[in-house]
C-alpha cells in the first residue's frame, strides 16, 4: 500500500485507518487524481483498489454527482483563494449506485513541482436525510399556515392517498373516500358531471409536478346540493426534485360564484327598462333561430320620433320615466316567449318568435305604434309620443340574426324618411341604395344620444373592485361586464413598463367568436407605433372610428388584431401615462356617444386607482421578499426587538437554526438567555464582544436604531468570532 504521506511510518499509516471515516491524498491537477487512501475510504464508498482504477482511472472529480461538480470547483478556488486549507460538503457515488453526502476537510501541501490534497472524509448522508425531513415538514407546515383554508387535504402521491381535515364532513355531510382504483366517474362522483374532466386533468398535472394548481369545481352535498368551491394545491418536491406530495385547500365560495352570476345577469339587463342589451338580445334570438330553422320570426327595430324634444323639454328624469313606460307597454303587446331589449338610448328591438305569418307581424307593429300614440294622452300633461318601426321577416329577409337586424334597421330608416309614424317592412329593391352607403340607424343616432345607465354601471363596478379579494379577478369580471353591456367584440387592459418603453397586455376579455390577441401583444415596444401616446390628448380619450385614418403604423397594429373601431382611455398616475383601457370593435364600424365615452372614462379612472394600488402592494411584496432574502443570506446571527419591551419582531434564518425554538414574540432576553429580566451585560449598553453560555457562542454585536411600523426598535447583528476566541485563548 502506498504511504498517504511521505515518511510517514506503519504505525501512522494504521492510525489513519482507524479514522471514522474516509482519508484520501490526491494531485491538485484538473481530475484530482487518487494518490492513496485508506481502509475507511474503501468501507466509506464500497469500492476496492481495483475498482476504483477501473472504474474511475483514479479521477475522483468523476466520483461526485454530476450536479455538484460544477459548484465543488468553484468552491475549491473560492477557498483556495483565501488559503491552503478547504472544508466542502457534496456527494460522492458508492459502488452500489446511491450517493452519500459528506464533509470534506482537505489541507493542500507541495511545492512548485507536484501539490496535493490531504483529505479526511465524514458520512453526513444521515445528517442530510434529517434536514430534508425536516425541510419537508416546516414547507408542509407553512403552505397550511399559508392557505385560507375551510379543508386541509394532503395528498402522498408515492402511495397514491389523500387524508383530509375533519371539517368535510362537516361541510357536505358525508366522510370523504378516495380510492384511486376506481375509474374517474366514480372516483369524482361527488362532483358536478361539467366538473369531473378538468379536475381529472388537474389531478394529472399535479401528478406530473404542477408546482401550483387552482380550480373553482361543484361539490355535492348530502342534501343533494352543489356547492361551488375552489381547491388550491402546491406541490412538495425530494431532493432529485420529483413530485412528493400535494398540499392544499377547499374553500366554500358558493356565495361569491353565485354573486358573481346574479351580476352578470344584471349585466344581461338594460338597468332603466328592465329589458335585455344588445348583447344578451342577440345571444337569445340567435340561439333560437339555430333551434328552430322551420319556424317563421320577425324582427323589429323601433326608434322614438323626436325624443330629444322630450328630454329638452321635460327633463332626463322624465324622459327616463317615458322610456319605462314604453318598455312596459312593449312587454304586454308580446308574448313573454319573445325577446325585447334596448339597444340604444331610445331604441328599442322585439323579435318575435313563431309567427303565423307575415301579415300577424304587420299587424303586432301596428299595436305597437298606436301604443306608443296613446299611451300618454289620458296624463294630466299628455306627452306627444310616436315610434318609427323598421321590419324583417325570418327566413326571407335573413337567416341569421345579423342579417335581420341589418335589414330591419335599414327598413327603419325607409321609415323615418318617409315621415315617422309609421313601419316599413325591408325591400331589397327600395333599399339598395340605402344599403349601398352603408347607413346604420345605431351609427347616425337619428333622434337622441341618451345614454342607458350609466352611473348604475359605474356603481357596480365600483362595488366589485372595492369589496374584492382578488383584483385580477375583479379585473377580468368587470371587462365582461362592460364588454357585454356595450356590446363591444374585446375589451382589455395595457399597462406599461416602468420606463414606459414598452406595454403588456396584462388583462382581456373576448365577445363571442373573437380570437384573444393577449398572447401576441407581450412587451409590445411603443416606437413600433411612433407617436402611440400622443393619441391620448382629448380628456385622455383615444377614439377612433375607422382605424384606417390613422398612420400606417398604427393602422397596421390594429389591422393585424382584425379591429375596426376603437376606443381607449388614458390610465393616468400622476400625470404620467402608465396605460390604458380599450374596447375594439372587430364587426364593423362603430360610433360611440359622449355619454358613453364618458362612462368608459369614469371606469377606467376607478381601474387604474386600484390597479395601481395593487401594482404597489406587489413592489412592495417583492422588495420585502428580497430583503429578507439578503439577510437570511448573512452568515450573522441578526434579529429585530421593540426599543420598551425587548420583544422580538424578526429572526434571520441563520438566528432560527442556533435556536429553533425562539420565535417572534418573545423577548431576546428570555429566547436567547433563558432569563426573566433583561441581562446585566445587554449589548445595547454598549458591551461589543458577548458570550452566551446557553449556546456556548461568542458574537461580536452591533446595532441601529429604525422604526418597526410605527414602534421604535433596534436591529442587532451578531457576528460569530467563537473560533478566533478560542483560537485566543491558549495564549490568554
Amino acid at each position: 500500500m502506498k504511504r498517504l504521506l511521505k515518511g510517514l511510518s506503519p504505525e501512522g499509516e494504521a492510525l489513519l485507518n482507524l479514522i471514522p471515516g474516509g482519508v484520501m491524498q490526491c494531485r491538485n491537477d484538473e481530475s484530482y487524481t487518487i494518490v492513496a487512501v485508506n481502509d475507511g475510504f474503501f468501507e466509506l464508498f464500497g469500492f476496492t483498489r481495483e475498482e476504483l482504477e477501473k472504474r474511475f482511472q483514479n479521477r475522483f472529480l468523476e466520483m461526485i454527482h454530476p450536479s455538484d461538480r460544477q459548484n465543488f470547483l468553484l468552491e475549491v478556488d473560492r477557498q483556495l483563494n483565501r488559503g491552503s486549507r478547504l472544508s466542502l460538503s457534496y456527494r460522492v457515488v458508492c459502488r452500489d449506485g446511491s450517493y452519500k453526502w459528506t464533509a470534506s476537510s482537505a489541507q493542500l501541501f507541495g511545492d512548485e513541482r507536484e501539490q496535493r490534497f490531504f483529505c479526511i472524509f465524514l458520512d453526513l448522508t444521515e445528517v442530510r436525510d434529517a434536514q430534508e425531513k425536516l425541510r419537508l415538514s416546516l414547507e408542509h407546515l407553512e403552505i397550511i399556515m399559508n392557505q385560507s383554508s375551510d379543508i386541509i387535504f394532503e395528498w402522498d402521491l408515492a402511495a397514491d392517498e389523500i387524508t383530509f381535515s375533519p371539517n368535510w364532513l362537516g361541510k357536505f355531510g358525508y366522510a370523504p373516500n378516495y380510492d384511486p382504483s376506481l375509474q374517474k366517474e366514480e372516483l369524482l362522483r361527488h362532483f358536478h358531471p361539467d366538473d369531473v374532466e378538468p379536475m381529472a386533468a388537474l389531478m394529472e398535472e399535479i401528478k406530473k409536478g404542477a408546482p401550483n394548481s387552482i380550480i373553482d369545481v361543484r361539490i355535492c352535498t348530502a342534501k343533494k346540493r352543489y356547492l361551488w368551491c375552489r381547491v388550491r394545491a402546491a406541490t412538495q418536491y425530494d431532493a432529485e426534485n420529483k413530485p412528493l406530495r400535494a398540499v392544499g385547500t377547499i374553500s366554500d365560495i358558493d356565495e361569491e360564484k353565485r354573486m358573481m352570476e346574479d351580476l352578470r345577469r344584471r349585466a344581461e339587463l338594460d338597468a332603466l327598462t328592465g329589458l335585455y342589451n344588445h348583447a344578451e338580445m342577440e345571444r337569445r334570438a340567435q340561439q333560437y333561430l339555430e333551434g328552430n330553422p322551420q319556424t317563421t320570426c320577425a324582427m323589429f327595430i323601433i326608434d322614438v320620433d323626436n325624443f330629444k324634444r322630450v328630454n329638452d323639454g321635460q327633463g332626463h328624469l322624465f324622459g327616463d320615466a317615458v322610456l319605462t313606460e314604453l318598455a312596459a307597454g312593449m312587454k304586454r303587446q308580446t308574448r313573454k316567449s319573445d325577446v325585447i331589449g334596448r339597444i340604444g338610448g331610445d331604441e328599442f328591438a322585439v323579435f318575435l318568435k313563431d309567427i303565423p305569418s307575415a301579415q300577424m307581424a304587420e299587424e303586432k307593429a301596428q299595436q305597437l305604434l298606436d301604443l306608443f300614440e296613446h299611451l300618454f294622452q289620458g296624463e294630466k300633461q299628455p306627452v306627444e309620443v310616436t315610434c318609427s318601426i323598421g321590419l324583417a321577416l325570418y327566413p326571407w329577409d335573413g337567416r341569421d340574426f345579423q342579417t335581420l337586424y341589418h335589414r330591419a334597421d335599414l327598413a327603419l330608416y325607409q321609415a323615418k324618411s318617409l315621415g315617422k309614424n309609421r313601419c316599413a317592412r325591408f325591400d331589397p329593391t327600395s333599399m339598395a341604395a340605402v344599403e349601398r352607403i352603408g347607413y346604420s340607424s345605431l351609427g347616425a343616432a337619428i333622434d337622441s344620444n341618451q345614454g342607458a345607465g350609466g352611473n348604475g354601471l359605474v356603481n357596480y363596478v365600483f362595488q366589485i373592485l372595492y369589496d374584492a379579494a382578488d383584483i385580477d379577478a375583479a379585473v377580468g369580471t368587470i371587462l365582461e361586464i362592460v364588454g357585454r353591456r356595450f356590446d363591444v367584440s374585446r375589451a382589455y387592459v395595457f399597462e406599461n413598463s416602468d420606463d414606459g418603453k414598452y406595454a403588456d397586455n396584462t388583462y382581456e376579455w373576448c365577445n363571442e367568436d373573437i380570437a384573444p390577441q393577449k398572447a401576441f401583444l407581450q412587451h409590445y415596444p411603443y416606437e413600433k407605433v411612433k407617436g402611440y401616446q400622443d393619441l391620448f390628448q382629448n380628456d385622455a380619450v383615444f377614439y377612433c372610428r375607422d382605424i384606417h385614418a390613422l398612420t400606417p403604423e398604427q393602422a397596421a397594429l390594429f389591422e393585424a388584431q382584425g379591429v375596426c373601431s376603437t376606443l381607449q382611455c388614458a390610465l393616468y398616475d400622476g400625470g404620467g401615462f402608465r396605460g390604458f383601457i380599450g374596447f375594439d370593435e372587430c364587426t364593423g364600424l362603430r360610433m360611440w356617444n359622449k355619454e358613453e365615452i364618458g362612462i368608459l372614462s369614469l371606469v377606467a379612472q376607478l381601474l387604474t386607482t386600484f390597479l395601481l394600488k395593487k401594482r404597489e402592494a406587489d413592489r412592495n411584496e417583492q422588495i420585502m421578499v428580497q430583503l429578507n432574502t439578503i439577510l437570511d443570506m448573512q452568515d450573522a446571527y441578526i434579529y429585530a426587538i421593540r426599543k420598551d419591551t425587548y420583544e422580538l419582531l424578526y429572526l434571520n434564518h441563520k438566528t432560527l437554526r442556533l435556536d429553533p425554538a425562539a420565535r417572534a414574540g418573545m423577548t431576546c432576553h428570555k429566547a436567547f438567555f433563558g432569563r426573566d429580566l433583561p441581562c446585566e451585560s445587554c449589548p445595547l449598553t454598549g458591551a461589543t464582544e458577548f458570550y452566551n453560555p446557553q449556546y456556548d457562542v461568542w458574537t461580536r454585536v452591533q446595532f441601529s436604531t429604525m422604526k418597526w411600523g410605527d414602534s421604535d426598535a433596534y436591529l442587532i447583528n451578531c457576528a460569530d468570532i467563537t473560533e478566533y476566541k478560542r483560537m485566543q485563548a491558549p495564549g490568554q
